[in-house]
């Protein structure tokens, strides 16, 4: 039997759990293996082919469901005539710039000039 208490300074140490170390790690690969294989799980064919035919599958919905929101639930009439106001405002603001970008760049696209509009609109505000 191997003596398992070393003495450093004065002081004795348990060395035994260096012996169970090595020990585990002799038995760790082999135990790793088993245990990586038992995490895997095992599918059947059926299964397999189910995934491979849900790649091809559209990932946007058939139909696209409105959703309304009744404002009244969440603002009163004041605030209601508040946002109304802001919103003729900035589209205003926006069919302005909108209408300058287009003068002053007539070659640009739609696109272009609503972004151009909306930028302005988002610097100045």
């Amino acid at each position: 039997m191997e003596n398992n208490i070393s003495r450093i300074g004065g002081a004795y140490f348990n060395t035994d759990y260096k012996v169970k170390e090595e020990k585990e790690q002799q038995k760790n690969p082999q135990q790793e293996t088993d245990a990586k294989e038992k995490q895997q799980k095992q599918l059947s064919s059926q299964e397999v082919l189910g995934f491979l035919a849900a790649q091809n599958a559209d990932m946007v919905p058939a139909a696209r469901v409105q959703k309304t929101v009744n404002v009244a639930k969440y603002v009163n009439e004041e605030q209601e005539a508040r946002i109304a106001d802001f919103m003729k405002d900035f589209e205003a603001n926006f069919d302005e710039a909108y209408e300058i970008a287009g003068e002053e760049f007539p070659e640009i696209s739609d696109k272009l000039k609503s972004d151009l509009a909306l930028a302005y609109i988002n610097a100045s505000y």
